[in-house]
């Protein structure tokens, strides 16, 4: 990504690459472009979507991950460890679901 100074906020598409705010507007708007990693998992549906906010401190809201119980409301898993591509977040979303299916039960 480019440089910028901490704190501007840059909109970005999934490639990372600048969008007005109308464009960004209209690609936020579009879920079938958002999500870009879907699973159900114990109950649970995980889902990994694209924000494409890059403030220049951290790329925090390029990729947002949730986990929800009642496919409403999703609470925020990556604390700490915010993906700066499609890829890692990808392979962050498939660690949220490795871990949700180890910490099942075995059956009996």
């Amino acid at each position: 990504m480019d440089e910028q100074d901490a704190g501007q906020v840059i909109h970005r598409d999934k490639e990372g690459r600048p969008l007005d705010l109308m464009a960004w507007g209209r690609l936020h708007e579009d879920m079938e472009y958002r999500v870009v990693a879907e699973d159900e998992v114990a109950g649970a549906l995980v889902r990994t979507v694209w924000e494409g906010i890059d403030d220049g401190v951290q790329v925090a809201c390029m990729w947002a991950n949730g986990i929800s119980f009642d496919g409403k409301t999703f609470r925020t898993v990556w604390e700490g460890y915010w993906p700066c591509t499609q890829a890692e977040a990808e392979a962050a979303h498939r660690e949220t679901v490795e871990t949700l299916i180890a910490k099942q039960p075995a059956s009996a």
